[in-house]
């Protein structure tokens, strides 16, 4: 994989990079970076899609490609971030957690065939540990491009995040998988990532979700974010059943980009939710 092209690019003409923050989510379905220059302003977007299905060894060379070739990662800046958005993730209550045993739990739920770095975060809002797995060859590149980043699991931002009274169901869409969290009652229930290849593959795991809950489609709040276009017959399709639908607005204590506006807030506001959570 010699060179991939971004399917957003988005860059404001000055930008003090020194001073700025890069923001970065990683994972199989591909590469999504974010700007925030000192002030509060977000002053730059770029999103990489991969194609569905690549090996541990393709998607490190998808990832060394777009370091080699995006001018936003050419830059220094005071602080970088990564996100990883790999599946392979659960939730552990602190009491049963045990760093000997991680790879175990993940094995036992996702079985064996790709091993990789399992690593933890603490969910301090819950007492619970995110334990997740990333292939080793894509650790490698990132840490030989961003070695001083700070790393995290994006599943481990939305669950820190302030839960609302009521059924909720946050999303991120993905070009092929879908994040699903649910919270009921105001309580965190799951979080989970599903691939997809049309819409009914998606609402079967939204209602999946919902009946495996004992929470009613028509009642729960469902909060949209990532690419998924209201005019779109995946949004269509879900509306069928679920009428209480919230589209994501972009995060109210920045500023941005006038370009980033030209796009709907929600494509991108999980991205820099981000910012919020370091």
């Amino acid at each position: 994989m010699k060179h991939v092209n971004p399917s957003f690019s988005i860059q404001a003409p000055k930008i003090n990079f020194e001073t700025a923050q890069l923001f970065a989510e990683a994972g199989p379905t591909g590469f999504s970076i974010v700007v925030l220059e000192a002030g509060q302003s977000f002053k730059a977007l770029a999103v990489y899609t991969f194609e569905t299905g690549l090996s541990d060894h393709e998607l490190a060379a998808g990832f060394t490609a777009i370091f080699n070739s995006e001018n936003l990662l050419q830059k220094q800046y005071s602080r970088s971030h990564i996100f990883w958005s790999f599946p392979e993730s659960i939730l552990v209550p602190a009491e049963l957690m045990n760093a000997g045993r991680n790879g175990n739990m993940l094995n036992l739920v996702f079985g064996d065939a790709r091993q990789g770095l399992t690593r933890s975060d603490f969910v301090y809002r819950h007492n619970l540990h995110q334990v997740y797995r990333i292939p080793q060859s894509t650790a490698d590149v990132f840490s030989g491009f961003l070695p001083f980043a700070t790393q995290t699991h994006v599943f481990t931002t939305m669950v820190n995040q302030d839960i609302p009274a009521g059924d909720h169901l946050f999303t991120v869409f993905y070009s092929n998988s879908l994040t699903i969290m649910l919270c009921k009652a105001g309580q965190l229930q799951v979080i989970q990532n599903f691939t997809y290849s049309n819409a009914d593959d998606c609402v079967f795991h939204l209602l999946n979700v919902c009946q495996g809950f004992d929470v009613q489609p028509e009642d729960v709040v469902l909060h949209i974010n990532g690419m998924i276009d209201a005019r779109s017959g995946l949004y269509g399709t879900i509306y069928k059943y679920f009428l209480q639908v919230s589209f994501d607005e972009l995060p109210g204590a920045y500023t941005y980009h006038e370009t980033i506006h030209d796009h709907p807030a929600h494509f991108f506001s999980h991205l820099f939710a981000l910012a919020s959570c370091v």
